[in-house]
């Protein structure tokens, strides 16, 4: 059943796909700041199989970080949640955060798709949030990596996080903060990756577009 939140919250996923453009449709992340419990849109097989190739990968990481002698702090250890001065939640899960013999910290996250420009926003985001989270991370400069299924790294340095950024995520904050509801863009390729099922959305499309026959295209 869905119900109203005990305040504003916002899953660092969520926001990374705002922010990188991913989602068209505001009104998805909006809606879930606000309500849980709503019913999810079905999941697939291509669901289990990301969870294991996942699940590999990232065991192969923490195994990899754990030969240099580096301290590994892992997916439920990395919980956070901060709160913005408006009281609005940000929570995320990074999946492996180390800090090795020079007290240098670095947050990982592991990705089993091809690249988007959102990965690189969620490990910013982590990178940003992680410093207010735990005082295992307090007043440390924390570089960030993206890894991917085929072996290839996407290095984020700490100076990345810098005025500009804090900027960007403010005005996306605000957005989803916002009292007024953001209108609703449905399409296939955008509901195919909402987890809002129709039931809560009237608009969801659910279906592929149809391609007509007729008229012949002439051209």
């Amino acid at each position: 059943m869905v119900t109203e939140r005990n305040g504003l919250y916002v899953w660092v996923t969520w926001l990374s796909r705002l922010m990188a453009g991913d989602t068209k449709c505001h009104w998805g992340s909006w809606y879930k700041t606000r309500y849980t419990g709503y019913k999810k849109a079905p999941s697939d097989f291509q669901l289990t199989k990301w969870t294991i190739e996942h699940t590999q990968l990232l065991d192969t990481l923490i195994k990899q970080r754990g030969a240099l002698n580096e301290a590994t702090y892992i997916e439920d250890q990395n919980y956070f949640k901060v709160k913005r001065s408006s009281g609005l939640v940000i929570a995320g899960k990074p999946d492996l955060v180390t800090i090795n013999s020079l007290d240098q910290c670095k947050v990982y996250d592991v990705k089993t798709g091809n690249p988007r420009q959102s990965d690189v926003v969620q490990i910013m985001l982590y990178m940003m949030c992680l410093p207010y989270s735990s005082p295992r991370y307090r007043g440390k400069k924390i570089n960030g990596c993206l890894v991917y299924k085929d072996g290839t790294c996407t290095e984020v340095p700490e100076k990345a996080i810098d005025n500009d950024f804090r900027d960007q995520v403010t005005y996306f904050l605000n957005i989803l903060q916002t009292p007024v509801s953001p209108d609703k863009i449905p399409s296939s390729s955008e509901c195919q990756f909402c987890e809002i099922g129709s039931p809560d959305c009237g608009e969801r499309i659910n279906k592929e577009p149809i391609i007509c026959d007729e008229p012949e295209i002439t051209f």
